[in-house]
């Protein structure tokens, strides 16, 4: 799936490599292994919650009456995801709009993949935690033209995210564990889990970054939290699909 945001994309990578890896002023020659190594970590982490929180950018679509989507209202309001407020929404409509956070094109086969799919438009907005600012969040909803072709997209994401070869190959498992929760009372509903595991731990790092996926109607529907303070990511995503799935009826749009 692809998010749009009004605001340029935050740089994680930035963020987390150059957060402080020790608390000693001065390095020893022993030393700079550790550090490179935490460097590294840092780097492998922020790389892929950008891909799971920030994954693309789209050109916004003016708020007027004209353009007003009815999927704004899909999306978290203030108060339905516990410690993150929603910013402003944006709406986009073509495929031909998606731009990925470094400013690329989706690929080839992925753009045909949505079209094949019957992509009509998405609305989506970016939560922030004014407790927390690195923390980063996204509430999303995505329109096809069927139940049918919103699951196919659901399952295609799931198999790019999730899948245990891709993520062995990308090294992701060295540093993070994947975990799978559940969303009480809303069926269908995937959630997973990335946390730092013991080894990142003793590298200064502890982040979580966590996401749901579930469809109701024509809709495929988005909520994903990334904190590079805390791993305590699960109960965020919860109370948001939650209050969504309550809100939604079963129906969308």
């Amino acid at each position: 799936m692809v998010w749009s945001l009004e605001i340029g994309p935050v740089d994680v990578n930035k963020l987390l490599v150059s957060a402080p890896v020790s608390s000693s002023p001065r390095l020893t020659r022993n030393a700079l292994p550790a550090v490179r190594e935490s460097r590294r970590r840092r780097q492998g982490l922020a790389t892929f919650a950008a891909m799971l929180l920030v994954v693309a950018l789209a050109a916004p679509i003016p708020a007027n009456a004209a353009d007003v989507s009815p999927l704004v209202a899909f999306l978290l309001e203030p108060g339905e995801m516990s410690g993150f407020t929603p910013g402003k929404p944006r709406v986009f409509r073509t495929v031909a709009a998606i731009e990925t956070v470094s400013g690329e094109k989706p690929t080839e086969s992925k753009a045909k993949r949505y079209e094949a799919e019957g992509f009509i438009e998405a609305a989506t907005a970016r939560m922030h935690s004014n407790a927390e600012p690195s923390a980063k969040g996204i509430s999303s909803v995505f329109e096809f033209e069927t139940p049918m072709d919103a699951k196919a997209e659901m399952k295609a994401e799931l198999k790019e995210e999730i899948d245990p070869a891709a993520l062995r190959k990308e090294g992701i498992l060295d540093y993070l564990v994947l975990r799978h929760f559940k969303i009480p009372e809303v069926p269908g509903a995937v959630a997973f889990a990335f946390v730092s595991n013991r080894a990142a731990k003793m590298a200064g790092l502890e982040s979580g970054v966590a996401k749901a996926l579930f469809v109701e109607g024509n809709c495929l529907f988005a909520v994903g939290v990334g904190r590079f303070k805390s791993d305590e990511v699960v109960e965020p995503v919860i109370s948001g699909v939650q209050a969504i799935f309550n809100r939604s009826g079963g129906i969308c749009p």
